[in-house]
């Protein structure tokens, strides 16, 4: 099973990050975040409702904190499958992709550094030769 195919309740309760096990990537600790924060908001709701504040009253505090909750589950939720506004932002790569990219991305890097070295020798060479047949 992949890491990203993993079921949603053990990507929360993983107790393989805690034995210093390879960290999850950056979307799964936004997405933990984001609905984290949707669970407080759902909670400050629940205290304003309790002490008495109602829906629709003159001050909106109920109805923002409720429409916050939802964003940060939807957003969350999006997050979590790879999709939204967040998911551009924050990598789903596990540590092994990353790191695989990251050497071909040096690999390339030094193929190009070597092909701008040898034109560069080519052209030298060529200079040196025009120079020694105008002399």
């Amino acid at each position: 099973m992949k890491h990203t195919e993993r079921p949603c309740l053990q990507r929360f309760l993983d107790v393989a990050t805690l034995l210093g096990q390879p960290m999850h990537p950056p979307s799964v600790a936004v997405e933990r975040l984001l609905y984290g924060t949707g669970v407080g908001l759902l909670l400050g709701v629940g205290f304003g409702l309790e002490s008495g504040r109602l829906f629709g009253s003159s001050s909106l505090a109920v109805e923002l904190f409720i429409a916050l909750a939802v964003a940060c589950f939807v957003l969350g939720w999006m997050l979590g499958n790879g999709a939204g506004p967040l998911a551009r932002w924050f990598s789903h790569e596990t540590e092994e992709a990353m790191a695989k990219r990251v050497r071909s991305d040096i690999e390339e890097v030094h193929r190009s550094e070597d092909v701008t070295a040898k034109w560069a020798a080519m052209e030298a060479k060529v200079l040196t030769e025009d120079l020694g047949e105008e002399a």
